[in-house]
């Protein structure tokens, strides 16, 4: 399943000052403390959706709908539950495209700042997209007074305009779903938008080559070549939980003397799926290469491209282990994982801490094109969750790992009651089930555009 494409903009942002922490909104992810309790205004829409009057049904179409992914819970619920033919055929049309719209559109912003301290703005920010907005460094509640206007502003861009126009520093790349924004004498000018992403150039390698053998006596032969890798990192916006992305296609680059920078077309790019390892998260790395023809030329005038961006969709059990606590030295297969559990107990240094004990080994066949994928292995821990018996889920900071050669892993890992992102402790039961889930992914197709970046 490929999504279109969202067309790039180019943005530049800034660094320098920010104040106090204020109140931090709740974090975007799915809730800490299960809540199975259904949403009534939801209910009654899913209910008009069957009803016998035409009209009411495309009324509660557009309403589900604009409900957005509070509803989608409950519409896959009903979809599954429903016996009606025509609410079946009204809810996976609405579910499929709020699916789509949920993982590559980007949340949007409306709102005027004009009068307001960039603090404030961040605050509104973060209100109208349930995201973390963290203020480092100290913001100054009294900062600068703003002039800007949102109006269905994407969040990254809305984000990048008021710190650039504050001169704050946006820093996304610290491994969780939390945007945090730096007081630092440092800048990153060179930022491009694509929706619901964010990419930004972070350096440019150059190697020259000069022949110095074979050379026709009468001249004229004599080869220079300059070769360039452009790097960038890939953030998503925290709703959107990347895997890694496909080959970078060039599809422009221009040097400021119009010659064209653009690489053989088996040497535009390479693969990041490996540097990203598989993991879940928020940012990702890449790069492109480039041919310099003329040595006179100083900055890359305009480079465009477009990627894959591999997003996590969704998931489904692959092994479920009901009173873990009980089990010892036990196998568990699932559909290409073989899981043996050496034991789950309570964590003697830490009261409601527990760890377990593993080794697991992956029964898919190796892809002999692309060889063993490490991310198999390395992404594991992240798709272990253990629960207590009302469906609350346990924290971990990542494995001990033991062994891991690609094909199998053994490891121990400890989770515990208190979430990293706030501190926060929470109260759970002893654990009551201890799940593998298999992760579902689409690869979305992301245009970008970078332009007057310097050359070495």
């Amino acid at each position: 399943m490929r999504a279109l494409a969202v067309p790039a903009v180019l943005f530049a942002c800034v660094s320098v000052a920010l104040g106090d922490k204020p109140p931090l909104p709740p974090a975007a992810p799915g809730p800490v403390v299960a809540d199975g309790t259904p949403d009534p205004e939801t209910k009654k829409l899913l209910d008009d959706l069957g009803g016998a009057d035409w009209r009411a049904r495309e009324k509660a179409g557009k309403a589900l709908e604009a409900l957005g992914e509070k509803a989608l819970p409950q519409m896959k619920a009903a979809l599954l539950a429903t016996d009606s033919p025509e609410v079946r055929q009204r809810l996976s049309v609405l579910v499929r495209k709020m699916d789509r719209a949920r993982l590559t559109e980007p949340k949007r912003v409306t709102f005027s700042a004009k009068g307001k301290t960039p603090q404030q703005a961040y605050q509104e920010i973060a209100k109208q997209t349930g995201y973390r907005v963290e203020f480092n460094n100290g913001a100054d509640r009294n900062g600068p007074k703003l002039e800007l206007e949102f109006e269905g502003t994407p969040f990254w861009q809305a984000l990048d305009a008021v710190a650039t126009a504050a001169g704050h520093m946006v820093n996304a790349d610290n491994g969780d779903d939390i945007v945090r924004v730096y007081n630092q004498d440092q800048t990153s000018p060179y930022v491009a938008h694509s929706g619901a992403f964010r990419f930004v150039a972070t350096n440019i390698n150059s190697s020259r080559n000069v022949q110095l053998s074979g050379i026709n006596r009468r001249g004229g032969n004599q080869q220079q070549n300059e070769y360039m890798n452009l790097n960038f990192m890939v953030q998503s916006e925290p709703k959107n939980p990347m895997l890694g992305t496909t080959q970078v296609e060039l599809t422009e680059a221009k040097d400021d003397l119009g010659g064209s920078l653009l690489p053989p077309k088996e040497q535009n790019g390479y693969r990041t799926n490996y540097l990203n390892g598989g993991f879940r998260g928020h940012n990702t790395y890449a790069s492109v290469n480039l041919v310099r023809a003329d040595r006179g030329a100083t900055a890359i005038k305009s480079l465009k491209g477009r990627m894959g961006v591999v997003l996590l969709s969704g998931t489904v059990p692959e092994v479920t282990i009901t009173d873990p606590l009980k089990v010892k030295k036990k196998d568990f297969v699932g559909r290409t994982t073989q899981l043996t559990i050496d034991s789950v107990d309570e964590d003697a240094n830490q009261k409601g801490a527990y760890v377990v004990s593993l080794s697991a080994r992956t029964t898919a066949e190796v892809d002999p094109n692309r060889g063993i994928d490490y991310g198999w292995s390395n992404s594991l821990w992240q798709r272990l969750e253990l629960t207590d018996a009302k469906g609350n889920k346990y924290f971990t900071y990542g494995p001990n790992t033991n062994e891991n050669n690609g094909l199998s892993i053994r490891m121990t890992m400890q989770f515990v009651p208190n979430d990293p992102r706030t501190g926060v402790q929470y109260k759970f039961g002893p654990p009551t089930k201890l799940v593998l889930q298999e992760w579902l992914t689409v690869t979305h197709e992301v245009t970008f555009a970078f332009k007057d970046v310097p050359l070495p």
